[in-house]
């Protein structure tokens, strides 16, 4: 670090009246200001970022040529390629090296090793076919090392890292996070080599990145879109979020600091998007895409070691991001209420016990994608897949063994492969309760297909499912839904058996409820239904070419509804409840289905709470009420008031007789609910 009082005093002293004066004392100062944002940085990753391997075994295995014996030096994997582990493993040294509190620090060991290490890599410069680990994997782990290592890298050494680190190439604007990843590169490429011409380009880049787009980034309802209308929020938005809000920190106070309105979209982004597509630091494949191929995936929400710096880029919503790291620690108070991301077609409800995330499709949004050989058996999500998160275990890590056919609650057949994307799709919500519905439609390589319409009803700590088929060109009695497919965790029970069940194969006839790890499932007739409570083995290889094929095992409770041949069925899911409450509300519901066919599917709960889903232009009498639409439409009754939303996406206005009232409204275009005052008066 420079001595600025001591240089500005010499400097006053003699060139008081000099132009040279300003000129020293302003290249002093951007030195200076280029030390912080470097020692910043280090002392962020050392405050943050914990070695991915464990230190001693990485000094135990290296061999004498600097080489780890487990990794395949001539990989040419596309998505995990081992050669990447290396250059990561240097950095993690450089990590227990350089932190006080490591039992590594500065050992003269772990510094030999990071020398040879780092030396391997200059002397063969690995590449991949993939370009993101050529111009992005590598060199985040090389200005790591470059960061935590410097004052001890010989001329040679350093030569060579800055090399490597030049391999990043400036993503073009609206390319989201590769870019942020790219230009957080290029300004710590810039200040390890005093170019602040392109520390100025690369801030400017990041910054004009942080905005409100359609395209790729953080879209109008604060979710994140990577690849195009695919939700990416804790893959490539964690890199959007994290790098932006880091870099903001490190930035502060300094003639590169952030503007406050980019804080303030990094900030609504964490609490208003990233905190409520989550339980906790769990997430569902919903929200990552392809990711959840990737071991450990399902935590990718997990913001605790950033969320003191967000705190500091903005002290007035210090109260909240406290609240939030509470809630990432499995404790304080749970986020309550009813979400919807209408630019990913993705709903949430959480509650005091429990939260239910919906992954939702439409022609607006797209199927998940499978690139560089991840996600080898996703073809069906994002079609209707709703996941009952209570302590994060349910799903975590559960990948390698699922049957891909029966995604939680999915409704499909055998050997069904293909979405079909239909326009009808949305949501509508109050933010405390809330109905989502779509038109739905999957198919095979055969020509079969299946269509149904379903709608999921959020309300005083219940969700009520509804599936109406439409249409089927194949053998409908076997087409099932399939409630859930989790890890299995405690006691099973079902009726008015007294006894859990047993690992095994179970078919039902006629069942009323089942309880399973604090979750009842009711169904609005008696139910024909499987369940399997068993023990599998799968492996990460088999829905990731990348990963290991080590055996993993696990045990799974999968319960399905098979729907034989009715065109409509339904079923309760109420989280939280005891085995004796669940029994207790199967025999006293507190909702009513008022309509489950293929035009209207309605609901009223106990409360008078109303929600209907208008597939069709009709009408539709409840509770001595008569309601008609011209259109299709979403339509929530609570409480004296009413809210609409468009789930078709596009400019029209319905036309709405609600007992003796009547209004055109012109609903929103783009799936967001309104309050219509003409209809009806708050009580």
């Amino acid at each position: 670090m420079f001595n600025l009082k001591w240089t500005y005093q010499m400097l006053t002293a003699t060139h008081f009246r000099s132009g040279l004066v300003i000129l020293l004392f302003s290249f002093h100062l951007a030195h200076a200001q280029v030390d912080t944002v470097l020692n910043r940085y280090r002392q962020y990753l050392i405050n943050t970022v914990a070695p991915e391997n464990d230190p001693a075994r990485m000094l135990a295995t290296l061999t004498a040529n600097y080489q780890w014996p487990d990794l395949n030096y001539a990989d040419t994997a596309r998505a995990f390629w081992q050669n990447l582990s290396h250059i990561r493993r240097v950095r993690d040294l450089a990590l227990s090296w350089a932190n006080p509190h490591s039992a590594f620090y500065l050992n003269e060991n772990v510094k030999q090793s990071i020398h040879g290490g780092l030396g391997l890599w200059l002397k063969h410069r690995y590449k991949n076919a993939n370009w993101w680990h050529n111009e992005i994997g590598v060199p985040l782990a090389m200005r790591d090392i470059i960061v935590l290592f410097e004052k001890q890298l010989s001329p040679a050494e350093r030569e060579g890292a800055l090399q490597v680190l030049a391999q990043y190439k400036l993503q073009k604007p609206g390319a989201g996070a590769n870019l942020t990843w790219t230009a957080d590169l290029g300004l710590h490429y810039g200040a390890f080599t005093g170019n602040e011409e392109l520390m100025n380009t690369c801030r400017q880049l990041m910054i004009d990145e942080i905005h409100i787009t359609t395209a790729d980034g953080v879209q109008p309802d604060y979710s994140f879109h990577q690849h195009s209308a695919r939700l990416q929020m804790y893959q490539y938005g964690a890199a959007f979020l994290k790098g932006n809000a880091r870099i903001a920190w490190q930035l502060r106070e300094t003639k590169w600091a952030y503007p406050p309105d980019k804080i303030k979209l990094l900030v609504d982004f964490a609490l208003d998007g990233w905190q409520w597509m989550a339980r906790g630091i769990y997430t569902v494949p919903g929200t990552i895409d392809r990711s959840c191929s990737r071991r450990d995936a399902l935590s990718n929400a997990d913001l605790r070691d950033l969320l003191p710096y967000l705190s500091q880029l903005d002290p007035e919503k210090s109260g909240e991001f406290t609240h939030m790291l509470f809630r990432q620690n499995d404790s304080g108070t749970a986020l309550i209420g009813f979400r919807y991301y209408p630019y990913s077609d993705f709903s949430v409800y959480q509650q005091k016990d429990f939260g239910f995330f919906l992954k939702t499709i439409s022609l607006r949004t797209l199927e998940t994608e499978s690139i560089n050989s991840e996600n080898l058996k996703g073809q069906l999500l994002n079609s209707g897949d709703g996941y009952t998160i209570r302590n994060g275990k349910e799903y975590f890590n559960l990948m390698p063994n699922w049957d891909w056919d029966l995604l939680p609650g999915l409704t499909s057949f055998r050997g069904a492969n293909k979405i079909i994307r239909k326009q009808f799709a949305g949501s509508v919500s109050d933010s405390v309760s809330g109905l989502t519905s779509m038109d739905y439609g999957l198919g095979d390589n055969k020509g079969r297909a299946f269509n149904a319409r379903k709608s999921w009803f959020c309300h005083a700590g219940l969700v009520v499912c509804l599936v109406v088929e439409t249409d089927s060109n194949k053998n409908e009695e076997n087409i099932f839904t399939a409630i859930d497919q989790s890890r299995w965790q405690g006691d099973v029970l079902v009726n008015n058996q007294k006894s859990p069940l047993k690992e095994g194969h179970h078919t039902f006839n006629k069942l009323r409820w089942l309880h399973h790890s604090g979750i009842g499932y009711i169904f609005l007739d008696p139910a024909v239904l499987t369940l399997d409570l068993k023990k599998v083995t799968g492996s990460w290889k088999s829905i990731n070419a990348s990963e290991t094929d080590q055996p993993v095992h696990d045990d799974l409770f999968v319960p399905v509804l098979m729907h034989q041949q009715k065109k409509n069925i339904g079923y309760v899911i109420a989280a939280g409840r005891s085995p004796n409450e669940t029994r207790t509300l199967a025999s006293n519901p507190n909702w009513k289905i008022i309509r489950n066919d293929k035009d209207c599917q309605a609901v009223s709960f106990a409360d008078g709470t109303t929600m209907i889903s208008f597939f069709s232009p009709g009408t539709l009498e409840f509770n001595k009420h008569k309601i008609s639409v011209d259109q299709p439409c979403l339509i929530l009754m609570k409480k004296g008031k009413l809210f609409l939303s468009n789930p078709m996406h596009d400019k029209r206005t319905v036309n709405i007789k609600y007992n003796q009232s009547n209004a055109n409204i012109t609903m929103p275009d783009n799936g967001y609910s309104i309050y219509v005052q003409q209809l009806v008066t708050s009580k």
